[in-house]
């Protein structure tokens, strides 16, 4: 359905600072509304930047904003009451919003703004350990495997399962299964670099993609600093705890091109790590 040019409303911000980017984060994709400039005297304002990718005109001067503007709903976030006379002066008392109103919005909006962000962490992360979780884990390995492909580079993917994890959770109780999960996405975490992903996929099995592996020993040493840190014993809730990893490892283009094909993959070669004593990694083929 096509919208009436009559029936969006357009609007002029005036200030670009965090007001005038929580409203841009809030309404900028808004079918009903059509942010026609943006207004600050310094070009550092944070909400300018956000302006300029999105085709947005922004202005310096204050009367050049509304000209070119109007007509328009003109929102004054910079809290200048002089601001917002001359914007009703021009404008009409009814198409202005400044002060209070401005202040109330703006509050509100940084509000919105915090919890969209907070329930969108919540849709792509395990509550639990805080990784990313098997949503977003397949999402960044499909970006991978689109930037190797691309720039023909060769990723690895890490299917983790704890060895002993079931007992120590039945016998020593949630709480310090639940403390031990924790414990191993930190060990984990710690041994890849930033720009690699650690996962959780369930329970107590974890995923690991290593971008642009250049060198093929540094995915063994990867996957031995693993299997070392996870070895060491863990002081969970005051009780000693002692378990150790199984890792798979499957490499990408070698083994499958696809993120389906590589977690199968790598998972089957966990189940050969379980096979050959637990404790050790196993690449897919051996």
């Amino acid at each position: 359905m096509t919208l009436k040019p009559q029936s969006i409303q357009r609007i002029l911000v005036i200030g670009a600072g965090r007001g005038g980017t929580a409203l841009l984060d809030l309404f900028i994709e808004d079918p009903l509304i059509k942010i026609v400039g943006i207004m600050d005297a310094d070009p550092q304002a944070p909400a300018l930047a956000i302006a300029k990718k999105y085709g947005i005109q922004d202005f310096a001067n204050l009367a050049e904003a509304i000209e070119a503007s109007s007509p328009c709903l003109a929102f004054n976030l910079t809290g200048d009451e002089s601001v917002t006379a001359y914007a009703e002066s021009q404008l009409g008392n009814e198409n202005v919003i400044g002060g209070f109103q401005a202040r109330f919005i703006w509050n509100l909006l940084t509000r919105l703004k915090r919890t969209n962000e907070q329930i969108t962490h919540l849709a792509y992360h395990d509550t639990l350990t805080g990784l990313p979780n098997r949503i977003l884990f397949y999402d960044r390995l499909n970006q991978a495997i689109i930037k190797a492909h691309r720039d023909k580079e060769s990723i690895a993917v890490l299917f983790l399962d704890l060895d002993g994890f079931k007992v120590i959770n039945d016998t020593l109780g949630h709480d310090v299964g639940d403390a031990l999960l924790r414990e191993t996405a930190k060990r984990v975490l710690a041994c890849v670099r930033d720009s690699d992903t650690v996962a959780r996929m369930g329970g107590d099995e974890f995923t690991v993609i290593l971008c642009n592996v250049r060198v093929p020993n540094s995915i063994d040493r990867v996957a031995n600093k693993i299997v070392e840190a996870i070895a060491q014993p863990f002081v969970l809730n005051g009780k000693n705890c002692k378990v150790s990893i199984s890792i798979g490892i499957a490499l990408c283009p070698d083994n499958g091109k696809t993120a389906m094909e590589l977690v199968k993959i790598a998972d089957a070669a966990m189940y050969l790590a379980k096979n050959s004593g637990k404790n050790c990694y196993r690449f897919a083929g051996d």
